[in-house]
């Protein structure tokens, strides 16, 4: 079987990338003929998965430029948010399509302005959905989502929660030299992983951190995770960093950036501590019970779910509460001891062998059709070429007719099927609305030099930010608005123009109808 896997990128140390080659190590050892379509280059990974990825554009999968993609029997379509090749899931023709919701972080969560647009193309995008046979995704959370959303059909919804690497994430003693760089020892260590983005609240986490050393003073917090690539975290970090200041314990607050080996930061925690206000899945809660961390977390997305029983849960927004819950498992004992036996029992669900059992039945089912006999929305004629229906706006998504009243007779008219040709400037429309932000937000600095590599990528994020962030990235952000407003213009003109077509069609339709009605009429 050949099978094709299409994301933005493949960043080895993020988890949509984890999940990646997993999928590429699952099918390879069952013999399949597997495939990574990608817009970025690859960063980190290993060289059997590189061998097996391409960087590709919209247009060279659509023309059919690539021939494993043309003749592939099974596409997972990766969606972290929109990119530009999820948009040829619109054109598959063959095999069975899966799209792989991780979830989008809701614009009014994001704590910016910068960004917060491409997130709300990014929710409107999921609507891409529609276009594949079955969806899986890491949560319920993120299932409801999609149900109550999109109207997405349920049963056509698998739940597969993400894997992790238990056998790398495991419980330890703390690494002396970090001990030693962040200046730990006799310290208790709340840590928090994840990018610093506004939906995560890290400033709850500096509120709660106060509170905490009001009971407890030889405490600190510790963030590990990218706190500057996006322009969007740059506001927040410093809002954070001057409240710690304000408080009094900006000394107690460690900001590590990102790190390349995550278990041992785990292993320095005494509590792993989030207040994020929605998480599809959130694969740090897993790790830090992995590494016998106990978990504090707030109620909020997907997080009760993973955890169970084997964690705490504060309200969300609420730093007292936060701060009460992390007193009371510093402070017990027994507690502490309950939760940590419980945590590295949950992580079980979440181990790689339970992923691939679990994927090897999704996948058997897709590919055999057992699946239940809903039909995906939109229609697809014979053929399974795409139809696209023009929006009254840029931007719009399909509409779906509502079905007909009781007792109305129903219309058999078959709706105009939109050419190829206009297929594809649709599509590539698109492709340029997608690739409207050059940005490259998902690009990572980093260098090839041997054992230096890493310290010369340092050196080259921490001597251009100067420039970047008071002149080049207010000038990307311009130009990134200026080419979303053309490139809105452009499927406004696309739209305008299919929709002329349809409507020429419909007139000579209508025309010949009357021709033979006035033929049959003279007779």
């Amino acid at each position: 079987m050949k099978v094709s896997l299409i994301n933005l990128n493949l960043v080895a140390e993020d988890a949509i990338g984890t999940c990646i080659i997993n999928q590429v190590h699952f099918f390879r050892r069952r013999g399949d003929d597997v495939h990574v379509y990608v817009l970025h280059p690859p960063h980190n990974v290993p060289t059997d998965i590189e061998e097996v990825t391409s960087v590709v554009t919209l247009r060279e999968l659509i023309e059919g430029q690539e021939e494993h993609f043309r003749l592939s029997d099974l596409y997972i379509y990766h969606y972290p948010g929109r990119h530009a090749l999820m948009e040829s899931i619109r054109g598959i023709d063959r095999g069975t399509v899966i799209f792989y919701y991780h979830n989008v972080t809701p614009p009014e969560l994001w704590g910016s302005d910068i960004g917060r647009d491409a997130l709300m193309r990014d929710i409107e995008g999921s609507a891409l959905v529609h276009y594949a046979d079955l969806c899986i995704t890491p949560s319920p959370f993120n299932k409801q989502d999609l149900v109550d959303r999109l109207g997405y059909a349920p049963d056509r919804i698998c739940v597969l929660p993400l894997a992790v690497a238990l056998e790398q994430f495991t419980p330890g003693d703390r690494d002396p030299k970090l001990v030693q760089r962040y200046e730990l020892e006799g310290q208790q260590v709340l840590l928090f992983v994840g990018r610093m983005a506004g939906n995560k609240r890290i400033d709850i986490l500096i509120e709660a951190l106060a509170r905490v050393k009001s009971q407890i003073p030889n405490t600190k917090l510790l963030l590990v995770g990218d706190d500057r690539s996006n322009p969007a975290f740059r506001p927040i970090v410093a809002d954070a960093r001057a409240r710690a200041a304000e408080l009094g314990i900006a000394r107690d607050v460690i900001w590590t950036g990102r790190v390349d080996e995550l278990p041992p930061y785990f292993r320095l925690a005494d509590v792993y501590v989030t207040a994020s206000l929605h998480e599809g899945f959130g694969q740090p809660l897993v790790e830090a019970m992995a590494c016998g961390v106990p978990v504090v977390a707030a109620r909020a997305g997907a997080m009760p779910w993973v955890l169970g029983d084997a964690g705490l849960l504060c309200e969300p927004g609420s730093a007292d509460d936060l701060a009460e819950k992390v007193l009371t498992v510093l402070r017990d004992t027994g507690l502490r001891q309950t939760l940590i036996e419980r945590g590295l029992e949950r992580v079980q669900a979440f181990s790689l062998e339970r992923y691939e059992a679990n994927l090897a039945e999704i996948v058997e089912k897709a590919v055999t059709h057992t699946l239940p006999e809903i039909p995906p929305e939109p229609v697809v004629e014979a053929g399974r070429e795409a139809e696209i229906q023009p929006a009254a706006e840029a931007g719009e998504e399909t509409q779906i007719q509502p079905p007909t009243e009781a007792g109305e007779e129903a219309q058999t008219q078959p709706a105009p099927v939109i050419p190829r040709d206009e297929l594809v400037l649709s599509i590539l429309s698109d492709e340029i609305m997608a690739q409207s932000d050059i940005a490259l937000r998902g690009y990572v600095v980093r260098s090839r030099v041997p054992l230096l590599g890493p310290f010369i990528a340092w050196v080259r994020r921490n001597l251009t930010s100067h420039l970047r962030e008071p002149y080049l990235d207010p000038m990307i952000e311009r130009q990134v608005a200026l080419n979303r407003r053309m490139a809105e213009w452009m499927q406004r003109a696309v739209a305008l123009w299919t929709a002329s077509i349809q409507r020429q069609a419909e007139l000579e339709a209508r025309v010949e109808a009357l021709e033979a009605q006035i033929e049959a009429l003279s007779h």
